[in-house]
């Protein structure tokens, strides 16, 4: 993916690099570094990765319950042939967006009529 160039936040992160000043180090760190990487106890072995076992034939057929509820109930909402057990929220007036009744399903609308906040 390309980099989008924008000279304005380039001119600004060179104005901000301008004010920072490079660490100095204490004279004979680096030397010190070394040494004490030296006396630190090393590993040899390697324990290369295991490689990843293959999908088998049953990995894949588990999934195949699964895309069979997705498509039948794919099927079975776009047929219209479940929508008895349904709100009519969910296939009535609302979903049909024209203004007939539908189910008050929480019961937030009786609150409101009681209370006049219609």
């Amino acid at each position: 993916m390309e980099q989008d160039k924008n000279p304005c936040e380039d001119r600004e992160t060179r104005a901000v690099l301008a004010h920072a000043s490079a660490p100095q180090l204490a004279p004979g760190a680096m030397d010190r570094l070394m040494a004490r990487i030296a006396t630190e106890p090393q590993q040899a072995e390697v324990i290369p990765f295991a490689p990843r076992p293959r999908a088998t034939f049953w990995r894949y057929a588990a999934a195949a319950p699964l895309a069979a509820s997705l498509a039948l109930g794919v099927w079975l909402g776009a047929n219209g042939k479940m929508d008895f057990v349904m709100p009519s929220a969910v296939t009535g007036g609302l979903a049909l967006n024209d203004e007939a009744p539908v189910d008050d399903l929480g019961g937030v609308g009786d609150a409101y009529a009681e209370e006049g906040l219609t």
